[in-house]
């Protein structure tokens, strides 16, 4: 069936065939991600059977630097076919030039990414919590816009890539979870941002350097809203998933392996304690 599937663009039209696909599969995204997922110089396409929407995928593009494979869904009905695997080979074809090409990978996608040319550089876990009440930090604040050049320049170095854009509508979105540690000439010593989702919160980037500091600005974030539910994709570091199931009590939902094709980019994986989401990077 699936062989049948025509390609095209991804538009906001997309976005309701976008929603049920993330539903089906029990994925997080809500319609404010698809709207930024979306946006230029993005590259996103809709498979389509008979008029019917039957899978997507798509690149972030963070300048000349990164892109990033993300949202590769496919209808129930029409897997095991191979159209993961040409919706994300008809992606990398359509990208722009770019040093280095990421992606979060499930055990499941590893093999598919491997052969299409991607190699594991860094073990991740999807986390969560339904954080009980607790007393929050009193060292971190809440980030303000005074604070997002010196931010953005600390992700674009831990990170490897300019993300600006999706940082600024995190916490444009959701400020109850954007917190920091560190004034004046240092504004960015440890920050987490967040967004809301279908099924939980979540949590990130968390950029520090030091486990302490990175712990800090999680609990001002978490422990503030007892009761809800909280997702964190964290390297899987065993003091740091330790602390966060100790303090926070995450426990571990499942596995990802962050994988790159091309040149790595210029990252530093030590400092960044969780990773925005499989979908932004």
């Amino acid at each position: 069936m699936s062989a049948a599937a025509s390609f095209r663009a991804m538009g906001p039209e997309d976005i309701p065939s976008g929603l049920a696909l993330c539903r089906q599969n029990g994925w997080n995204q809500t319609e404010t991600d698809w709207r930024l997922l979306l946006e230029a110089p993005s590259v996103f396409l809709v498979a389509e059977e008979r008029g019917r929407v039957v899978g997507c995928a798509g690149g972030v593009v963070y300048g000349a630097e990164l892109a990033w494979i993300c949202m590769v869904l496919v209808e129930r009905s029409v897997r095991g076919q191979g159209l993961g695997t040409r919706l994300v080979t008809e992606v990398l074809d359509r990208l722009p030039p770019v040093d280095a090409v990421g992606l979060d990978a499930t055990p499941k996608g590893e093999s598919v990414y491997s052969r299409l040319g991607f190699t594991g550089a860094a073990a991740l876990a999807r986390l969560e919590a339904t954080v009980s009440p607790a007393t929050a930090p009193s060292g971190p604040r809440p980030i303000t816009e005074a604070d997002l050049p010196a931010l953005l320049a600390r992700d674009r170095a831990v990170f490897g890539a300019n993300r600006g854009r999706i940082l600024r509508r995190a916490l444009a979105e959701a400020p109850e979870l954007a917190w920091c540690l560190g004034e004046g000439g240092d504004r960015a010593a440890a920050f987490c941002l967040g967004r809301r989702g279908a099924n939980a919160d979540q949590i990130g980037p968390v950029v520090a350097r030091s486990p302490q500091a990175a712990l800090d600005v999680v609990a001002a974030a978490a422990a503030r809203h007892a009761g809800r539910r909280f997702f964190l994709d964290a390297p899987a570091w065993p003091e740091w998933r330790s602390a966060l199931e100790q303090r926070l009590g995450f426990r571990e939902q499942r596995p990802f392996t962050r994988m790159y094709r091309g040149a790595a980019p210029r990252w530093c994986p030590e400092q960044s304690y969780a990773a925005l989401g499989p979908e932004f990077g």
